[in-house]
């Protein structure tokens, strides 16, 4: 399992929608395990793995952006 703490943002299907963190939360984890899954598999589906990796930065910009956070600077 990929230890880095669940800072969610997101992705296609949480456009537009307003989500509690809980919400962002259980979103980015369900991601982050699929992306686990498929970079531990024998055979990469590197298509998948970008599609998600962009969309695990949007799950996680949208979270941040619900708390007043912009960028990748917490002193922004």
């Amino acid at each position: 399992m990929l230890s880095h703490p669940i800072p969610p943002s997101h992705s296609p299907s949480l456009a537009g929608i307003d989500k509690k963190d809980q919400d962002f939360r259980a979103e980015y984890a369900r991601m982050r395990e699929e992306l686990e899954r498929l970079l531990s598999a024998p055979v990469k589906d590197f298509e998948r793995i970008d599609t998600l990796v962009d969309e695990l930065e949007r799950v996680q910009l949208a979270f941040k952006g619900q708390h007043g956070v912009k960028g990748n600077n917490p002193n922004e």
